[in-house]
């Protein structure tokens, strides 16, 4: 017997409450039958709430596990009584792991009935914890189960009493558990649905050719928004009606007939079939099947891809019922079948002429709707040899402005003008074009692509003698329509044409090695030609990640997998490597391997990640000839410009020199004098021409580093050093004595990577041209000259600028061609400077650039890669 707190639920056992009861079952089953997938977690709460309400409890919740691992609950929904504190934002998500005895329970498919917590058993102590500190007194927890696997428990609790509950009303409980648990699985398979439409959908989504994949009853699977645009549907209401509802009858009969011979060796079919609009008219499609088959040979789903081919077919209809134009249209429309896109222009323009000529016209055009404008396009025309020529004001025509025509084309009329009085007084505008073109007469009929206006057919006459009929209308229209039919094939087949290119292009990539690694189970499926790059004969196309890792070059084994590590843990967007691959004889070839993690789960972490790698031995082999050639032009312009400021080494190594000689002179007139006290000065002597004469090693040692032939050396060094150092070398004061050298140097940047004597050839390239302008303004200008050089981080790298005020350019398009070889603007300049420092900034992955100065002069921006960068990256 239950204690004074205690409470038997007996309200179920009383027949008038569990035949209400047992009602409120049927009209919970009935509310979640086709209820929208949007409303399912709404009125599961209200069932909850329904439930708590007949059963007298605080609180009806769900809880569902984590479908990755089960370790966590979620608690999905809940309904609490009035006054009682709700679970939900606190208990997100909840660790079930020590609850082991409970989930034991559960998972068993036991009811877990708890009349009180205290009285719980030794092994559920973790369960009593929980209970007391959630303040629950008892508790009734039912499995929820799908296809047999424990998935959740749907729980009633109270805070206060200890609640006892009988057999009959826990299988009145089980039943709500089942309801609710239909519900859940129907959302989480559309969830799951709608995630596997996104992978199609991301696709095939803008292509503007219809796509449908259904299975051979006629289920359909997936929908392309072109189909169903067509189809004025949503995409709700196109899955939901099955394929052969959208045929006529004997349409329907005939598909099913063509799909029935589709084998694993025959599995394509095209078809042309009529198709049923929205409007109950009926319409044509092609349509180019694709069987896919299972392994026993049985057709599972046909993948459709067709295209609206109702113009086409209305057209041919119209041809043989207007007789007396069957031999222009015939000819016209046939010219237009297969043309290629690059002849559209000129078999339109060509057309028009033959149209306008056969009705008496003296001019032809076609405008197109322009919906961003909101005007129409001039896009094609023919004048007459004599006529008018067409005037700009024409070329595009506001909408507003001709309204009263507007509305008619909108609703497919055309508009006929048999002389200018015929002209409504709201149509002023189109009076003057027809006065300003010289013409009396218009007729004007409307093209409508996908019941929407997309474009005018017109022709002008000059005179009225000729009034425009039926015929011309119908000629007119047909024409029109071939013409908009063959433009929007174009923009179709050049949509098509760069949908190939990149799907060449992945294939291309794909040729050359494809992976696709299931990092949950670390199976790793490879290509063919990926096992081809390597050697190895195809088939064995199941691998581990252990096995890729295998044939890595032991020693760039680490960095590959350190790369791979930071793009599973999100830090970059894609994985790019290039190492060495082992191949058969234990001989190694270089591979640039690329890839990206495409799934995560809700924590981040990756499951599945692609990619694909190619062969680049050759390509480096060839990178590393270039980086050659460039390091011997490089050290042939260093040697060069050493030419050139020779009289300024001279001059600097004969200063150090110089103070030796004087401070060796001063030692010996010390010591012929004999004087006793003089040793103090000798040795400060001595120490002063030892600084002399190094100081002059050091110009030597620093020239000869300069020009000596070298390989790249990638290191990181100080940038600020450097521009100090080069601004010091010989040949920049010589004739340059009047120039002020400033400094706005930032000294807290982080290192640069590059190679050291490469940079110095940048900037000293650099440093010369600003000396060299500074010195031409100074016989032409005014103002003081000075080169400034700078420095500063930029979008995580460091960006150095070299300033002058000297006699810069005076347009910014001079300042391109300045880095083309052999383009200069000095009179004794060769032209390869600025063409080098690209060059050698390239090859560092920089930027070099100029820009005219506001009042004076230019500045040249060098944008070079930092250590912090190389650390991020």
């Amino acid at each position: 017997m239950a204690s004074s707190s205690s409470v038997t639920s007996s309200m179920l056992s009383d027949p008038k409450s569990r035949s209400a009861f047992e009602q409120l079952l049927i009209t919970l089953s009935k509310r979640f039958i086709n209820l929208p997938i949007e409303a399912i977690d709404d009125d599961i709460v209200e069932a909850l709430s329904q439930v708590g309400d007949y059963t007298g409890v605080d609180r009806c919740f769900v809880y569902l596990l984590n479908e990755a691992d089960g370790e966590w609950a979620h608690l999905t929904h809940e309904w609490v009584a009035e006054g009682v504190t709700p679970h939900k934002q606190g208990m997100q998500p909840l660790h079930v792991g020590p609850l082991r005895w409970l989930m034991d329970q559960l998972s068993a498919g036991l009811i877990v009935h708890v009349a009180n917590r205290d009285k719980l058993p030794d092994e559920a102590e973790s369960l009593r914890v929980l209970y007391e500190a959630l303040q629950i007194r008892s508790a009734l927890l039912l499995p929820l189960m799908t296809r047999g696997k424990f998935v959740g428990a749907l729980g009633l609790s109270c805070t206060t009493v200890s609640k006892i509950w009988s057999e009959e009303n826990v299988s009145l409980l089980r039943i709500v558990g089942e309801i609710v648990m239909n519900a859940i699985d129907r959302h989480r398979s559309y969830s799951k649905l709608q995630a596997s439409r996104e992978q199609y959908r991301s696709v095939v989504q803008d292509l503007t050719n219809y796509i449908v994949r259904w299975k051979p009853d006629g289920t359909p699977l997936f929908v392309n928004s072109a189909l169903c645009r067509f189809w004025q549907m949503s995409e709700e209401e196109f899955l939901a009606k099955n394929i052969f509802e959208h045929f006529p009858p004997d349409e329907a009969s005939q598909i099913r007939q063509k799909i029935s011979i589709l084998t694993i060796d025959n599995p394509f079919n095209t078809q042309e079939h009529h198709m049923q609009l929205s409007d109950g008219t009926v319409g044509w499609h092609e349509w180019s099947d694709r069987g896919l088959f299972d392994s026993e040979g049985n057709l599972v789903e046909i993948q459709s891809i067709g295209r609206d081919i109702t113009q086409q077919k209305r057209a041919r209809e119209e041809l043989e019922y207007r007789q007396q134009l069957e031999n222009l249209i015939l000819m016209l429309t046939l010219r237009f079948i297969n043309l290629p896109p690059d002849r559209l222009e000129h078999e339109i323009t060509d057309a028009l002429r033959e149209v306008s000529e056969f009705v008496g016209g003296e001019r032809t055009y076609i405008y197109v709707m322009n919906e961003e404008t909101d005007a129409a396009d001039l896009s094609y025309q023919w004048v007459a040899d004599d006529a008018v020529p067409t005037p700009s004001s024409l070329l595009r025509l506001p909408l507003d402005e001709h309204l009263w025509a507007v509305e008619s084309f909108k609703q497919g009329q055309p508009v006929v003008i048999n002389h200018l009085d015929d002209l409504p007084k709201e149509a002023e505008n189109l009076r003057q074009m027809l006065k300003e073109i010289r013409s009396v007469s218009l007729i004007t009929v409307p093209v409508l692509l996908h019941s929407r206006l997309y474009a005018t057919f017109s022709i002008t006459g000059a005179n009225d003698n000729n009034p425009w009929n039926k015929d011309t209308i119908y000629l007119l229209r047909l024409i029109g329509e071939v013409f908009v039919n063959a433009m929007e094939r174009k923009a179709a087949e050049e949509a098509l044409a760069n949908s190939e290119e990149r799907l060449r292009s992945t294939i291309d990539a794909v040729a050359d090695g494809f992976y696709d690694w299931n990092i949950t189970t670390g199976e790793v499926y490879v290509s063919d030609n990926w096992l081809e790059n390597r050697g190895l004969l195809a088939g064995a196309n199941i691998w581990t990640l252990e096995d890729w890792q295998a044939f890595i070059h032991p020693e760039d084994r680490l960095r590959v997998v350190e790369l791979l590590d930071t793009h599973l843990q999100g830090r970059t967007t894609a994985f790019e490597c290039e190492y060495r691959v082992r191949m058969p004889g234990d001989k190694f070839r270089w591979t640039l391997d690329r890839g990206r993690v495409i799934e995560r789960d809700g924590q981040s972490k990756p499951l599945r990640m692609v990619g694909v790698d190619r062969d680049i031995t050759d390509q480096l082999a060839d990178r590393e000839r270039l980086q050659q050639a460039d390091a011997r032009l490089a050290h042939l312009s260093r040697v060069a410009m050493m030419g050139e400021i020779v009289a300024g080494i001279a001059h600097e190594v004969n200063q150090p020199l110089h103070a030796a000689a004087t401070f060796a002179s001063a030692v010996n007139t010390a010591i012929s004098n004999r004087d006793p006290d003089c040793m103090d000065r000798v040795a400060e002597m001595v120490q002063k021409i030892s600084k002399q004469i190094n100081r002059a090693a050091d110009i030597i040692r620093r020239m000869r580093e300069f020009v000596r032939p070298r390989p790249v050396r990638m290191a990181k060094f100080d940038l600020n050093e450097l521009i100090r150092e080069s601004a010091e070398m010989p040949g920049f004061g010589s004739h340059c004595k009047n120039i002020r050298l400033s400094f706005d140097l930032d000294e807290s940047l982080s290192p640069v990577i590059g190679d050291r004597i490469q940079v110095q050839q940048v900037i000293v390239n650099l440093l010369r041209n600003a000396f060299d302008a500074c010195h031409m303004a100074a016989e032409k200008c005014s103002h003081s000259p000075v080169v400034i050089v700078r420095t500063l981080p930029f979008e995580e790298r460091i960006l150095m600028q070299v300033v002058d005020n000297g006699c810069g350019l005076t347009t910014d398009t001079e300042i391109e061609p300045l880095f083309n070889a052999f383009q200069t603007n000095k009179e004794e300049g060769m032209g390869m400077g600025l063409a080098l420092c690209r060059s050698i900034v390239a090859s560092h992955h920089g930027k070099i650039w100029g820009e005219l100065n506001s009042d004076h002069g230019m500045t040249f921006s060098v944008l070079l890669p930092s250590d912090s960068e190389r650390e991020r990256g």
